[in-house]
């Protein structure tokens, strides 16, 4: 039995459904109430630093989805009672052509483009990389040649959430021109690394994740 979506957001249910499949296909995990003035994400599990990073990856597949609807998405972060105490809610901040750019992150979402044979040179992808990363407010540190570090500007859940959006955006991007970037797979001390990175980032940038060329 298919349970009928509501409309939301100046959608028909129906196109609405099409954008929660295509957000739960990285966060499976992430649960969406969906009501007429916003759509909000909602974690499944208690509040955690996993499932906030799971949450940013689904609000940015949400917001590219909405995107290519003609939506302009306005988002906020933990926006308390408002919105259920909900992670992140999305609502209608206008309409616009999706531009190129995102129709080709749609296609590398939609496609789970990972096309990549040999590591590609530094020069071609760190400036297009590092630009989808400070779309979302973060930066990449490169730290060889086939890893990265994925920082905020500041801690706490609402960075987190930041985080996995860009994340998801520069994997996204990667998959756009034909190679692949996984977070890494070993475990990673956050604390080690953030220590071990302060001499050469200093107080301003908040080292999140690993990311590497390849498949993690």
């Amino acid at each position: 039995m298919t349970i009928a979506v509501p409309d939301s957001l100046g959608l028909a249910g129906e196109d609405v459904r099409g954008v929660l499949a295509l957000a739960r296909a990285s966060a499976p995990n992430i649960r969406f109430d969906v009501r007429p003035e916003q759509i909000e994400l909602h974690t499944t599990t208690p509040h955690s630093r996993d499932t906030r990073l799971d949450c940013g990856v689904a609000l940015l597949n949400v917001r590219l989805a909405l995107q290519g609807h003609g939506i302009r998405p306005l988002v906020t972060l933990l926006p308390g009672p408002t919105a259920h105490d909900a992670a992140a809610a999305v609502r209608l901040g206008g309409y616009q052509e999706p531009s190129p750019d995102v129709l080709a992150l749609l296609h590398a979402l939609r496609t789970h483009r990972r096309t990549w044979t040999t590591f590609p040179e530094l020069a071609s992808w760190r400036g297009l990389l590092a630009r989808a990363a400070e779309v979302e407010r973060a930066w990449l540190h490169v730290k060889n040649s086939t890893e990265l570090v994925l920082c905020t500007f500041n801690q706490g859940a609402a960075a987190e959430i930041r985080a996995g959006q860009a994340m998801q955006r520069v994997m996204l991007t990667a998959g756009t021109v034909g190679f692949a970037v996984s977070p890494a797979m070993d475990p990673i001390s956050l604390s080690a690394l953030r220590a071990d990175l302060r001499p050469c980032l200093g107080n301003t940038l908040v080292p999140q994740m690993v990311l590497r060329l390849g498949a993690g």
